[in-house]
């Protein structure tokens, strides 16, 4: 039986494959916590999976993640950013307060296994 932070662990690892392109890097991760402490789950999940923001492409794979985990452990039917964006809305203020302190514990392995983006030399 493996305890919540090994699934969260787990969980964070398989988003990241190894050895192949890399959907969302360290620098896409590491400042979601603080968007979603000062504006909570459902703002900060509307900024990163904005449609037509390519800069912010690495944080909508992140969200996607997110989404992912927060369903399979059943605390949302949605499995991708704008799927939990719909779900969210539509729940209890409870459920919300749930998902985000999931989402919060679960990021906190994200960041810890995302690789930080190679600088290109400059010439």
């Amino acid at each position: 039986m493996q305890n919540l932070d090994q699934i969260r662990a787990a969980a964070a690892d398989k988003l990241l494959p190894q050895g192949k392109a890399h959907p969302f890097y360290r620098s896409d991760v590491v400042g979601i916590p603080a968007l979603i402490l000062s504006n909570g789950l459902l703002a900060a999940a509307a900024f990163c999976c904005e449609e037509g923001k390519e800069k912010r492409a690495g944080m909508k794979s992140a969200f996607d993640g997110i989404a992912s985990h927060l369903n399979e452990r059943g605390l949302t039917a949605a499995s991708t950013g704008q799927g939990l964006i719909n779900d969210l809305a539509a729940k209890n203020s409870l459920d919300l307060q749930r998902a985000t302190t999931e989402a919060l514990a679960f990021l906190a392995y994200l960041k810890r296994f995302a690789v930080k983006k190679e600088k290109s030399p400059t010439p």
